[in-house]
């Protein structure tokens, strides 16, 4: 199965959203590799090996990759392959898309974040990607920042696209736990872990549902 994380901007969440529900997989038993595509930033690989230094289980497989042929091999070697996406990499997102069960697109809630996001889902609509494939999580709501986050979900349900129920609050507990190789599930406050379990596991719902799809469109084609 893959799970690619994709947006055309920066620090919407992407990376933090991929190394978690990585985690969570990894704790449920499945094989997962992440294929972190950004060998400048090289975030999901960093913390790969902050994590290993620090013994935390479960380890998560990460390997860079500049070519997302390359990337998508190793999808014959696991049981989830997870592609965070390079910002910015209007044809790699499109190869990787089409090849993903589920593509998920963190989005912050100001309008500068949304509307180039929006854009690059309809894209990839126009080039022949399925809109049930395509999931939107609201990410780094800051504080009383609730009715930003509603609006900017009831705005991507307005341009027909599906969207988590929940949001990722922006919270300094989120960084410090990635600094030390744990993802958004790990922090010290169980609030904060079970808000983004919920998320993980509408994601985790939508990719089986999408991976059974698409494997009956194959048996049957």
């Amino acid at each position: 199965m893959i799970i690619s994380f994709l947006n055309q901007k920066g620090g919407t969440g992407k990376s933090s959203l991929a190394r978690a529900v990585a985690v969570e997989f990894a704790r449920n038993k499945w094989g997962v590799h992440i294929a972190d595509m950004d060998t400048v930033q090289r975030t999901a690989f960093t913390w790969a090996e902050t994590r290993s230094k620090t013994e935390i289980e479960p380890s998560i497989e990460v390997a860079l990759y500049n070519d997302p042929k390359a990337a998508l091999k190793a999808a014959n070697t696991s049981d989830l392959l997870i592609v965070d996406g390079k910002a910015f990499a209007d044809t790699h997102a499109l190869e990787v898309a089409k090849v993903s069960d589920l593509i998920v697109i963190p989005v912050g809630v100001s309008i500068d974040d949304l509307k180039p996001t929006l854009e690059l889902a309809t894209e990839l609509i126009n080039k022949g990607i399925k809109r049930e494939s395509i999931l939107f999580v609201v990410c780094k709501v800051m504080d009383n920042g609730e009715k930003e986050a509603m609006k900017t979900r009831t705005s991507i349900k307005n341009w027909s696209f599906n969207v988590v129920s929940g949001w990722i609050p922006f919270k300094a507990a989120y960084s410090q736990a990635m600094d030390t190789g744990r993802g958004l599930t790990e922090t010290k406050y169980k609030s904060l872990n079970t808000q983004v379990d919920k998320i993980i596991e509408e994601i985790f719902n939508k990719a089986i549902e999408e991976n059974k799809i698409n494997k009956e469109v194959l048996n049957h084609g």
